[in-house]
């Protein structure tokens, strides 16, 4: 009776939903997936959870079929004319990203080769760099590694969030002091860029003028084979399967013949992604107390050498040119620790607390979360993959 892949698999999921039920009491100021990653350690450092609990739960196999699925779902998301029309923030995000690894590499001598190397992606990205970066140090039997990527993971927000949100408060009084000699006039130019953006006479895509061909089982079976076409062509390129499977989604959408977020709409992401994080709870079972101080360690290092180099491209070095202001290029620079759904928080957070009337808030939100949502969507949606697939060979 409490030994079965559905008991087990109900513990791992009591686990996963009292992460969430964490993250909405405390509105995101403590992640879920944080408090989930800490109780699965520590309850395997106790030995009250066998180390092969996801095996046992039959999301092994899951995990592995899942991710290059996600990736697809992932790059289905992308919104290729905005990033060209914004391509100063892409920019500014990209070269904040480049300059962090590099002041890492620069971190080797203390930390390690291995742990630099696994924790580029992981710092740069989320859940699915981190889930290719565990199972690629698993797979090599770098233990230690495997296991520093779901730590660097679990803290990532707690480094950026308050890096972004000062940033953001910074930038928003700037704004404020420009806005509030003529309020009209902005809000104006807000509405006319925003309607601007969404062309009126714009047809709609072919998926959307016909809803009845998109079945849960058609979108399902699209993502599927483009997730196998990833493998294969990972196979026969020296290209890693991740990027492909990310590519394809990227290009699924043009000409409108399929919809966006296609897990999403056949109502599979949420299983999906517990079995993607399957692939990278299994290396905190081979976690042993002496290891926690030295992943300690790596992870403090590894940020502030990632935090040094974002600083750099963004205060000192005349890149923050590319955005027009220091402030607002750091905030696009951490948003590599973010992502959605927190950048988006932060603005709304931002806004509340400088805007004094409903137009300021309005403004400030309006105005900050563009590069913030979009330069969080250059890294960790885009670059953290492509950066994942290129180091997974280097290991």
């Amino acid at each position: 009776m409490f030994s079965s892949m559905y008991f087990y698999f109900a513990i791992v999921m009591l686990i996963f939903g009292f992460g969430d039920i964490i993250g909405f009491f405390t509105k995101g100021k403590l992640s879920g997936m944080m408090m989930v990653m800490l109780i699965f350690l520590v309850l395997f450092l106790t030995g009250v959870l066998p180390g092969d609990i996801i095996d046992q739960a039959g999301l092994t196999s899951m995990a592995g079929l899942a991710t290059g699925m996600v990736l697809f779902n992932m790059g289905s998301t992308i919104n290729i004319k905005q990033m060209v029309k914004e391509w100063r923030v892409v920019a500014m995000a990209a070269a904040c990203m480049l300059a962090s690894c590099i002041l890492m590499l620069v971190a080797i001598p203390i930390v390690g080769k291995d742990a630099v190397l696994v924790g580029m992606p992981v710092i740069n990205g989320a859940a699915m760099a981190t889930t290719l970066m565990t199972q690629a140090a698993a797979e090599r039997g770098l233990t230690t590694a495997a296991a520093l990527c779901a730590v660097i993971y679990s803290v990532q927000k707690f480094v950026g969030a308050p890096i972004a949100s000062a940033m953001g408060l910074k930038y928003a009084k700037k704004l404020m002091v420009e806005f509030r000699k003529d309020p009209a006039r902005y809000m104006a130019e807000l509405k006319a860029k925003q309607s601007g953006n969404a062309d009126p006479n714009a047809k709609k895509a072919f998926w959307e003028t016909h809803p009845g061909f998109y079945t849960a089982n058609v979108q399902m079976a699209v993502v599927a084979l483009a997730a196998w076409l990833g493998r294969v062509l990972g196979g026969l390129t020296p290209i890693n399967y991740s990027i492909w499977c990310l590519l394809l989604g990227s290009i699924s959408g043009l000409g409108g013949f399929f919809p966006p977020k296609p897990l999403q709409r056949s109502q599979a992401y949420g299983l999906l992604m517990v079995a993607v994080f399957g692939g990278i709870i299994p290396s905190l079972a081979k976690v042993s107390i002496a290891d926690l101080g030295t992943m300690a360690f790596q992870t403090v290092v590894l940020f502030a050498f990632a935090v040094a180099g974002i600083a750099l491209i963004s205060y000192v070095l005349p890149v923050w040119k590319l955005v027009g202001d220091k402030d607002l290029a750091m905030g696009i620079g951490v948003e590599q620790f973010l992502g959605f759904p927190s950048n988006v928080v932060i603005c709304r957070e931002v806004a509340e607390a400088v805007g004094e009337t409903p137009d300021e808030k309005t403004y400030i939100e309006d105005t900050l979360s563009v590069p913030y949502v979009l330069g969080g969507i250059t890294v960790v949606t885009i670059l953290s993959v492509v950066l994942a697939g290129i180091v997974i060979g280097m290991l």
